[in-house]
């Protein structure tokens, strides 16, 4: 059941500010795609980011900026709603690309699947507004100009009626090299790694209004139902993203001061019942039926949207202690359109400075107060502040602070638990933020068998299902970028869809049925392949096409980063990455892969390598003898629903020593309402943590042992 179908040809709408002289009226013709090379004509078949991508691959001199909508968002699938933002990136000066929700992206879908807008305006506070039938304007609101997001999205409702914007602050109007960009109502939704919000100020834009009517949401009620079958979007939508905070803690990666220092697992579980405690009001995409964002409370009485990566970035890692004054430095951030990760690493920069006494100026870490006035400076240009505008790697070089930046970025790999992470943000595509997450490796729950279900008909040597062995990351990371900038492409949500695959609730096949664009039916070669292959087809071409572009911009040789060299170089990792993605050495595609372009052939890369590694043998579960067994209490600690139905800690009798399969088995029959959320399938659904190890359904559990349970999809 792929719902309602539509016209599936990407509809393109371009604007040329350098032709829109004055404030002024214009009806717009929508347009298809047409286009001299073969290739990317193809590829701007298959769904409006796809489209966008090989515009602005077509015409790679303009610094064009592109909104596109999948074909997901046209149909009005459930958990289908976000739009995509491409530009170039001031940070890094390649292709960079976000997603966001509200309803922008199902007002665009009613009237083109991508507009692309060039040049620049020079009107104060000028907003560009597209209505029903492409009729759009050119408008001077010279009150907004430097006004917040949620004053701004006001001001344009007030002027133009209900509507739905994509605007800067400040900070993007300023030009700092990480404003990003807000849509939806208050809170609103934040997008812009990369810069994206200096990328639409540099066109001379406040913002881009969305007056057509969106597209209506569709009944589709097996994918709801099976997205409602999943323990981890469950557990994701009743506790946001912050059950990571506990997640962190248990496996020891929570960090403070620049991640750099390691926080005892307590702090991870007293930060993560602070936010539930704060937590007021849950938000998600239209029509998500398990919405993962959490709107929050603050002491102060305002209301603050916010996931954990954002929180984490301003809280311990600036030596923070409560979760209240990460959300205050946050709101910071929001006012001005700052990004949240990439300012907290900009400001533990330049507290480590101040520690090590090369700059004047008060102490800044664990200093609510200082810390805010320093983001007010850096979003308006002044004192130190100002000078961290070009982002944190920008700022460590001009001050020879290149050790510490590694220490300041060490959390983007998060390195302690994961190399297939480590891999995915150094060598991806569209650089660290779309890898920034793994989700199907044992740090989240995920066992051997279902993952070489998973990702067959590739080969999982042994050790590739354990996140600390380089074995098989390189081949790992391939498949995952496949999926995840398929997905995207699509216009799905990638977290839906990495819940849905990680428990098990559909096959790649089922879920590339539901979700997939008509067009990829007729890729080359994909007569005799199934819908799944088709899909991560479709996304190996879009992550080639990406390498390509980077290298066709800047040219340089694609070197590791010096702080991850020693891990990528270990065989496994970027040397498999390469060959299952088809780059040289040197970063750039081979002609092999060239030729091999937009075709299901190009799955086939790597694989004619020499032999393919053999895939481990996996001895069955040595069972826990059951002679000797004695009643004996067990503590569980838990978080998110598991806690609102079992406690956050509870102890829990029966006979020990057993394994922690037999654990997990037996709190479900004598919790019935947590089943679901423990057992699936006669498989365990949480991560299981031991004193911050992960521990093997199989292995041994004794009177005495506290167990943490963590269900949660990484990122966010």
């Amino acid at each position: 059941m792929r719902g309602p179908e539509v016209d599936s040809r990407p509809r393109l709408l371009e604007v040329d500010l350098d032709t829109w002289r004055r404030e002024g009226e214009r009806a717009l013709e929508p347009r298809g795609w047409e286009c001299s090379d073969p290739l990317l004509e193809r590829v701007g078949s298959w769904s409006g980011p796809a489209l966008a991508l090989a515009r602005l691959l077509a015409q790679p001199e303009e610094d064009a900026f592109a909104l596109a909508v999948g074909e997901c968002v046209r149909r009005g699938l459930p958990t289908a709603a976000r739009t995509t933002v491409m530009g170039r990136s001031p940070l890094s000066g390649r292709l960079a690309e976000g997603q966001v929700g509200s309803d922008l992206g199902r007002r665009l879908a009613s009237v083109a699947d991508v507009l692309v807008i060039r040049g620049r305006t020079h009107l104060p506070g000028a907003v560009l507004v597209l209505g029903d039938g492409a009729r759009a304007e050119l408008r001077a609101l010279p009150e907004i100009v430097g006004a917040d997001p949620v004053a701004t999205h006001r001001a344009l409702r007030e002027r133009f009626g209900p509507c739905a914007s994509l605007r800067v602050g400040a900070a993007g109007e300023r030009g700092v090299a990480f404003a990003n960009l807000a849509a939806g109502d208050d809170p609103p939704s934040f997008v812009g790694r990369g810069g994206l919000g200096a990328a639409l100020g540099r066109l001379g834009l406040k913002a881009v209004v969305l007056t057509a009517q969106p597209v209506p949401g569709v009944e589709h009620g097996e994918l709801v139902e099976a997205l409602t079958r999943s323990p981890r979007l469950v557990a994701r939508g009743a506790g946001g993203t912050m059950e990571l905070m506990q997640a962190f803690g248990v496996r020891g990666d929570l960090r403070a001061r620049g991640y750099s220092e390691p926080l005892p697992r307590e702090v991870g579980v007293r930060l993560a019942r602070e936010a539930e405690d704060a937590g007021r009001e849950r938000k998600g995409c239209k029509g998500c039926p398990t919405p993962c964002g959490w709107v929050f409370e603050r002491t102060s009485g305002a209301r603050q949207g916010a996931h954990f990566s954002a929180v984490y970035a301003l809280g311990t890692n600036l030596g923070l202690e409560g979760f209240d004054d990460a959300l205050a430095l946050l709101a910071v951030c929001d006012r001005f359109g700052l990004d949240a990760k990439e300012a907290g690493a900009c400001l533990a920069l330049l507290a480590r400075e101040r520690e090590h006494g090369a700059l004047g100026g008060a102490r800044l870490w664990g200093d609510r107060v200082a810390l805010e006035r320093t983001l007010e400076d850096l979003a308006l240009g002044r004192g130190d502040g100002g000078r961290l505008a070009a982002g944190a790697a920008a700022y460590a070089r001009s001050r020879g602070l290149t050790g510490d930046a590694a220490d300041v970025h060490r959390e983007a790999a998060r390195r302690e638990s994961n190399l297939a992470s480590v891999l995915g943000q150094c060598a991806g595509a569209r650089g660290p933020e779309p890898m920034r997450t793994f989700p199907f490796l044992p740090t989240d729950g995920v066992e051997r068998a279902r993952l070489v279900a998973l990702v067959a008909p590739l080969e999982l040597p042994p050790g590739a299902e354990d996140p600390l062995d380089p074995a098989g990351k390189g081949r790992l990371v391939v498949w995952h970028e496949n999926l995840v900038l398929a997905i995207d492409a699509a216009g799905f949500c990638a977290f839906s869809a990495a819940g849905l695959l990680a428990d098990g609730v559909t096959t790649l096949d089922q879920l590339a049925e539901w979700i997939a664009p008509a067009a990829l039916a007729d890729m080359p070669g994909g007569a005799d392949a199934t819908p799944g292959a088709r899909l991560l087809a479709a996304g190996a071409t879009l992550a080639l096409l990406h390498h390509a572009a980077n290298r066709a911009r800047d040219g340089a040789r694609d070197e590791p980063p010096a702080w991850a060299r020693s891990d990528l170089e270990r065989p496994g990792m970027l040397d498999e990455y390469r060959r299952f993605r088809g780059l040289d050495r040197d970063g750039a595609p081979t002609d092999e892969a060239r030729a091999r372009l937009g075709t299901v052939a190009l799955l086939e890369l790597g694989l004619d390598e020499g032999p393919a590694a053999p895939a481990a043998v996996v001895a069955p579960a040595a069972a826990v003898a059951t002679v000797g067994r004695r009643p004996g209490r067990v503590t569980l600690a838990c978080s998110g629903p598991l806690a609102r139905m079992l406690g956050n800690e509870t102890e829990v009798e029966l006979a020990l020593p057993c394994s922690v399969a037999e654990v997990l088995h037996a709190v479900a029959r004598t919790h019935p309402e947590a089943a679901a959320g423990l057992v699936r399938d006669g498989r365990p659904v949480p991560a299981v943590y031991r004193a911050g190890s992960r521990l093997a359904p199989a292995e041994e559990v004794r009177t005495g042992d506290c167990l943490d349970l963590v269900v949660a999809v990484s990122g966010g």
